[in-house]
Parts: C-alpha cells; structure tokens; sequence
C-alpha cells in the first residue's frame, strides 16, 4: 500500500471519510521480518509501532482540542467585553487587543473614564484609564489542571494626575485568575495584595485579600467565600467649626478577621438583590477617637461577632433580612452580647431594577462625587418619585431591632413602618407623596431598657453618682408624662402613628 502505520494515522486524524482505507492500509502493513501485505500477519504489528500511532493520535487529538478550545476562550472573552459595554458604555472602552495563539493568547483592554469637571480647579479633570492585561493559557490542560482555559488577569491605573499617583504609589495591581471549566462553569480567585492609599489627612490600609467564587455551567448561580484579615481607615476632622467637631481630631477604625461566604442566584438586571444567602464573621472591630492633643478614647471595641443576609424572591416581590451578633464595648459599656435584625419585605423587584439601572448611569455620566451632589440627589429623589407607584402597590414593609444585654439583662430599641394602602394617583395629585404615605402608612418604635442599666448609662455618660432615689424620681416625672411604663424589672415605651 505505500504507506506506514504512523503516517497513515496521522494523515486519517485530518482525513474525513479516511478511516475505511487506512483500517485497511494498517491490516496490511508491514510488519518485521514479515512478508508485505500477508493476510495471516494482519494482527502481528509490531509493539513500537502501535505504541508511535497511539502516540501520534493523542498529540494530534490534544492539538486540535487546544486549538479548539483557543476559539472558545476567545469568543468567551469577546462576550465579556460586550457586557462590559453594556455596563461602562461603548465610549468607556478605548481599544482592545487579542493575539491568539497555538497554546496561549494574551489580551489587552483599555478603559476610560473622566471624572466630573470641579467647578473650583482651573482645568478640566484628566481621564483615569484601567489597563487590563490578560495571559490565556488554552486548554485542556492548562494550570496543570483540566479545564477549557486559565485566564491570569492583571489591572493598573494610568493616566494619573502628580497627587493621585503619589496617593497610591503604595498600592499594587489586583489580579484575578479565572479558570474556565470544560462543561461552562467557571471558577475565580482574586487577590488584592497588601497596601495602602491616602494621605495625611485620610488613610486606608489592608492586608492581603482574597476572595473565591465559582459560576455553574448555565450561569444561574454564582457562591463563594472571601478572607479579608484586617482593614484599617484613620482620617482627620479638619472642619472649621469646633462646635462640630472640627478641632483636630483624628479618628481611627480596624476590621480584623472578616471572612465570609455566599450564594446567589444570578437574574438578568437584578444584581444588587440577587435572592440567596450570605454570612460573615468579624474577629474584632475597634474604633477610636484622638484629641489633636490628648490621648486615644475609645468609641468601639467589638469581638466574635457574625452575621447573616438572605434574600427571598416571590414572584416580582422581593425581601431582605441581615442579622448580626456579637459582644465588646460600646464606649465605656461592656455588654456581654451586642447585634441587630433588619427586615425589607415586599420590594417590587422592577423598582429596583431601575433604581440599578439609574446608579450605574448616574456613575457612567457623573462619577461617584455627582452622584452624591445636590443635583444627583434630586435626580435620585425623582427617580423614586417616579416609581413610588408601583413601590407602594406592593404595601412594602421595614423593621430594625437593637438589642443589647448587660448584667444578665436584654434591652431592646426596635421601629418600622409598613404602607398598608397604596395611594390613588389623584391623592397624590392633590397633597403629594409626603402627607398620602402618611396617611397610608403605620409607624411604631419601641424600647425595652432594664432598670438595671440606669447607673451604668449614666456613669458612661459622666455622671460618677446616682443614687436610687435619684432614679425612682426620673422615673416617676417619666411615668406621670406618659411616656414609659415599669413592667417588672423594666422599662418600656411605646409609640404609633396611624393615619
């Protein structure tokens, strides 16, 4: 037949509809010390050359398996870019540039954005630019690990002005490595090592920081887990007015031992309440307040404390609960446990949509400083105003609860409201939204305080002495006001508002 096992197996892998004449060609090979083409022979290749043509066929097979998997790790990253188009605006990416090649590919993206002009600066702002490298590694081998992809991703800014460079002259890029399964799931570690930014007057440093998530194949849930170790922020209030506190005065606060993790579901246009759950933990959060002369108080110092988020979605109504607990000192009060419970009930998950929609936009058109101005506000304000409607007819509601033991006694402070009727456009028309929630509404606050805690609240708000007496004819005054009741060894009040 003229041709050799290798170069026949080799020549198949390319060869569609070659595969009968080849069986055929390697049946009657030739094999040592062997006639040429003997049908009695037929199954007598030799070891060395089945072992060559099985070798030969698993280069060949992982050559066009990385080739192909190239392809797709390239239409992946286009598809990334489109939805970054989407988000930042089309004006945002400045160039893009992909080079594919055998067994890796690098990219590089450019993005733009120029902060809003500062009516006090005597020329316009310069734009910021993110450079984004990227280093493809193509599968199915790649990380020394199956899978389609590994993507190592690096970012920097450019295009700093003198400050800002100097400002973050101790802060190094981010990277991020995204490993892209072979059934669509992918996996992503991003690092943020050690730094710091800021200047004399306000500073933030952290260690490094890492944060692991993974998607599923049909990309409907995302779940993964974060280890901050600490994180720490000091500033200087250097307000004119002393009455305000502007004298000087530095305060301080440390985050230490934040680890998490989380799962949530990933809906089209819903990506700041995604139902799912999250937890946290925080080994110790401290606060502190320092006089431009004198020494460091004090304000907070909490430990061992965690936390949970859930959010539940029922139809277009949306709900949200995050708790936390803990213990520590809250000035000079060392409480034995110390948390929180918050509840959202009945959001219509379209307002909240376009409330997304109008931050991203607002960031996209004014950055973070005139979505914080006064004319950003109004617009934020109308946006609500526009959507109340469609909020109120949900009949949404919203409770806070502190509470706090001391002493082997649990205080509590808790309020809400709930609309429980949405208002008619034409009450609207008539009083505005203001006076018609009033009316629709239900507001309620109520404080359970222990008779016990009275002379240690008092001694931490500088009061050394306070006798029993003094205390029986606070709360007599209260009692004759109507404003609380004894109910045992505690105190309680209550308020409503109701139409």
């Amino acid at each position: 037949m003229g041709c050799s096992a290798y170069k026949c197996t080799s020549a198949c892998i390319w060869s569609v509809g070659a595969w009968p004449r080849c069986s055929e060609a390697l049946v009657f090979s030739r094999a040592p010390s062997e006639g040429v083409g003997n049908p009695i022979h037929r199954f007598k290749m030799s070891k060395k050359t089945a072992l060559g043509a099985a070798v030969a066929l698993a280069v060949v097979a992982y050559g066009g398996a990385t080739w192909y998997m190239g392809q797709r790790a390239q239409a992946s990253y286009n598809e990334a870019l489109e939805e970054v188009r989407k988000v930042l605006g089309a004006e945002a990416v400045v160039s893009q540039d992909y080079q594919k090649g055998f067994f890796s590919s690098q990219a590089k993206l450019v993005l733009q954005w120029t902060p809003p002009a500062d009516a006090d600066a005597s020329k316009p702002a310069e734009p910021v630019r993110v450079v984004v490298n990227s280093a493809v590694r193509h599968g199915p081998l790649a990380g020394a690990r199956l899978a389609a992809a590994v993507v190592d991703t690096r970012f920097a800014l450019d295009g700093l002005d003198e400050k800002a460079t100097k400002d973050f002259a101790k802060v190094t890029a981010p990277t991020l490595t995204t490993v892209h399964g072979l059934m669509g799931g992918h996996d992503a570690t991003l690092l943020v090592p050690a730094g710091e930014v800021g200047d004399e007057e306000v500073t933030l440093r952290w260690q490094e920081m890492k944060t692991e998530f993974s998607i599923n194949g049909d990309r409907t849930r995302v779940k993964g887990n974060f280890q901050w170790p600490e994180m720490s922020f000091s500033g200087v209030n250097k307000s004119a007015d002393e009455d305000l506190g502007g004298s000087g005065e530095r305060f301080a606060m440390s985050i230490k031992g934040m680890t998490g993790d989380f799962e949530n579901q990933i809906i089209d246009g819903l990506w700041m309440l995604a139902p799912g759950k999250g937890t946290m933990r925080f080994a110790q959060i401290d606060a502190t307040s320092t006089p431009k002369d004198g020494a460091a108080k004090p304000l907070m110092s909490l430990k061992d404390l965690a936390g949970t988020t859930t959010i539940d979605r029922t139809g277009k109504l949306m709900g949200m609960s995050t708790s936390l607990k803990g213990k520590g000192l809250i000035g000079p009060v060392d409480f034995e446990s110390i948390g929180f419970e918050e509840k959202f009930q009945r959001i219509d998950a379209d307002v909240v949509k376009s409330l997304q929609v109008a931050m991203v936009d607002g960031y996209r058109k004014d950055g973070f400083k005139g979505m914080a101005s006064e004319e950003g506000s109004e617009k934020l304000l109308k946006l609500l105003a526009d959507n109340a409607q469609r909020l109120t007819a949900a009949l949404p509601t919203y409770s806070m609860k502190f509470f706090a033991t001391l002493g082997g006694k649990q205080g509590e402070v808790s309020y809400g409201g709930e609309v429980t009727r949405a208002p008619t456009t034409e009450e609207v028309a008539q009083a505005g939204w203001g006076p018609v929630l009033l009316k629709s509404s239900t507001l309620h606050a109520d404080v359970v305080l222990p008779k016990a805690w009275l002379p240690q609240l008092a001694k931490a708000a500088g009061q050394e002495e306070f006798k029993a007496e003094d205390m029986d004819g606070m709360i007599g005054m209260a009692q004759a006001a109507g404003y609380v009741r004894q109910e045992g060894d505690n105190l309680t009040s209550s308020l409503k508002m109701e139409g």
